[in-house]
Parts: structure tokens; sequence; C-alpha cells
């Protein structure tokens, strides 16, 4: 026996078709822009900095946004990381270091948290954060 698609099935299997898709595309765009969670590297002799992300908040998209933008002007001295606050790996991490919103933590190559800031409204502060932390 065959199925036959009639213009209302195909019609459907379309419209799933794309929404699946749309759906990819979103999911991909929250991700984390390649960064490490791997916080191992606190301590181990570099700068480090450290996105304690919510992929559901607006805030944290728009500060990793500017992470992404300043970045590879620091690569070369400073490891950046992100932890998701929504994760239970993330959310130890986060206990640990007595951090519960949205923030950057800045490292010093020993491992001594250096200052916690939540403030950072564009790339113009986060050089700012950065220069006068790590200069």
């Amino acid at each position: 026996m065959r199925y036959i698609h009639t213009g209302s099935a195909a019609r459907t299997t379309l419209i799933t078709l794309v929404a699946i898709a749309a759906f990819l595309v979103v999911a991909i765009t929250l991700l984390p822009k390649g960064f490490s969670s791997d916080t191992s590297v606190i301590g181990q002799g570099s700068h480090v900095v450290v996105l304690a992300h919510n992929k559901e908040s607006m805030y944290s998209l728009n500060l990793m946004d500017s992470l992404n933008k300043v970045r590879s002007e620091y690569s070369d001295r400073i490891e950046f990381r992100v932890v998701d606050m929504n994760t239970p790996q993330g959310q130890a991490f986060l206990q640990q270091q007595q951090v519960r919103s949205v923030s950057l933590l800045f490292f010093a190559p020993d491992g001594t948290r250096q200052r916690v800031v939540s403030n950072i409204d564009d790339e113009t502060e986060l050089r700012a954060s950065l220069n006068s932390i790590f200069n």
C-alpha cells in the first residue's frame, strides 16, 4: 500500500521542517561562541575572566557578545571562560565563588579572585575593566 501526500499533508510537512530549522538556528545562536567552560585554568599562571552566564538573560547574552568582540585583543594574555548558571557544574562553581547573578569574575595568575563586575554595558566598559584590572 502506498501513501500519497496530499497538498495539505505536504504543506504540514514543510511547515514542520521550517519550524525545526528555525528552532535549530535559535538554539545555535544562544550557545556560547567558542568559550570553554573549563575553570581548571584558574590559578595556573594566566589571568582568567569567567562569565557567569544565564542564557535566559538578555544582559548575559549582550555581555557574551561584548566578550566576543574584545576577546581577540586580549587572548594573548587572558583566558576567557563561561560557566552556565543553569548547570550543576556552573552552579557549584558560582556557589564556591559566592556569586548569584550574571557577572564577570576576574582572576589573577595565582588564582586569587581580583574582582566581580556585574554592571558592564558595552565593549568600551569591558575594555576599561580589563585594562584597569590586568594592566
